[in-house]
C-alpha cells in the first residue's frame, strides 16, 4: 500500500467503528474524539462514533464535518477554559500572499477573546444595505473586513501614516487609458480622498520635481460634507459617514476643485461602482443627483 493509506491506516486504529468507511470519514471521526475533552465518559465516546458511522451510510465527508462539530457543541458546551499561559500569550497568527495580479490571499487563526471582538466589529458591516441586497454572506463580509481596513486609524511609521505610493504618467490618470499594476481607473479612485504626492518624471522614469503634499480634502471641508449628505448618497444607501469616501464629481486630475460643490459622500461598493462603470452624479441646486448608465435605464423603462 501508499505510504499515505499506510498512515491513515496507523491514524484511524483507534476508531471503533462496527461498518466500512471512507478514510475521510474516518479522519472526520477521528478528529472529533480528539476535539472532546480529557472528562467527556467513554460511553458518550462510543455514543458519538456510532452515531457518526451510521451517518456516514449516507453522508460524505464534507457533510459529516459539521454534523461531528455539533456533537462537540453538545457535549461540551462551554469549550475548555483556556489556561493562565493561553490567556497571557493567546494564539494569534495572520499570513497573506499577494498574487501575480495584486490580489491577497490569507488565513489564520485568532483567540476567541479576539474572535468575539472582530465578530461584533464585522457583524454590522457585513448587513445587506437594503432588500435588494444580491451579496453573499462571504462578500458582505470580505466588503467589511475590506471598510474596517479604509476606516481604520492606522499606525504611523517615521511620523507619517502609512500610504501606497502609485507612480503613474499624468496623462494616463487623466484619460484613463494605459497600462499600470493598478488600473488606472482604481488610481482615480484611490486618489479622490487621499494625499497626494505629485511627482515629474523624464522620459527615462527619473523623478525630475517632487511637488508639495497636499490633503485633497482637508477635515472641515469634509465635515461640512457630511452636515450636508449626512450618509453615502447613493440613492437608498445609508451608510454611516465613517464608512464614506469624499469622491470628486470631476476628478482633481481632470481640473476638479476640491469644494462642497464637486464632492459627494459614497461608502466604498458605491464609490467603486461610480469609478467603475457607467453611473454620473451632477450637483443640481447643490445636491448630488445621480444618473444611471444608458443601458440600466434601457432595461428598467422596458
Amino acid at each position: 500500500m501508499s505510504k499515505k493509506e499506510a498512515r491513515q491506516r496507523i491514524a484511524h486504529a483507534g476508531v471503533p467503528v462496527a461498518v466500512p468507511l471512507e478514510p475521510e470519514q474516518l479522519s472526520v471521526i477521528n478528529r472529533v474524539l480528539r476535539e472532546l475533552p480529557p472528562h467527556i465518559g467513554a460511553a458518550d465516546r462510543e455514543q458519538a462514533v456510532e452515531f457518526l458511522a451510521a451517518a456516514a451510510q449516507s453522508l460524505d465527508a464534507s457533510n459529516l464535518v459539521p454534523l461531528g462539530r455539533e456533537i462537540v457543541n453538545r457535549l461540551d458546551p462551554d469549550g475548555a477554559l483556556p489556561g493562565e499561559d493561553e490567556l497571557a500569550h493567546p494564539r494569534r497568527e495572520f499570513r497573506y500572499d499577494t498574487r501575480r495580479d495584486g490580489s491577497v490571499r490569507f488565513h489564520g487563526c485568532l483567540d476567541a477573546e479576539t474572535g468575539a471582538l472582530l465578530e461584533a466589529v464585522l457583524s454590522p458591516l457585513a448587513k445587506p444595505h437594503d432588500a435588494h441586497d444580491t451579496r453573499t454572506l462571504p462578500e458582505r463580509q470580505g466588503d467589511a473586513f475590506a471598510e474596517l481596513l479604509e476606516t481604520s486609524t492606522t499606525p504611523t511609521e517615521g511620523g507619517e501614516r502609512p500610504h501606497i505610493a502609485v507612480t503613474i504618467p499624468l496623462t494616463t490618470l487623466q484619460n484613463g487609458l494605459g497600462t499600470t499594476e493598478l488600473a488606472p481607473s482604481a488610481i482615480r479612485r484611490l486618489a479622490c480622498d487621499a494625499k497626494v504626492l505629485p511627482v515629474v518624471l523624464g522620459s527615462n522614469s527619473e523623478p525630475l520635481d517632487i511637488g508639495r503634499i497636499s490633503y485633497t480634502v482637508p477635515p472641515h471641508l469634509r465635515r461640512a460634507l457630511i452636515v450636508r449628505d449626512k450618509h453615502c448618497a447613493f440613492p437608498g444607501c445609508r451608510r454611516r459617514p465613517s464608512s464614506c469616501h469624499a469622491h470628486h464629481i470631476i476628478h482633481w486630475a481632470d481640473g476638479g476643485d476640491t469644494a462642497l460643490t464637486n464632492l459627494v459622500l459614497l461608502c466604498g461598493m458605491h464609490h467603486r461602482l461610480i469609478h467603475h462603470s457607467g453611473w454620473t452624479i451632477h450637483m443640481v441646486d447643490g445636491r448630488p443627483e445621480f444618473t444611471p448608465p444608458g443601458w440600466l435605464r434601457r432595461r428598467r423603462r422596458s
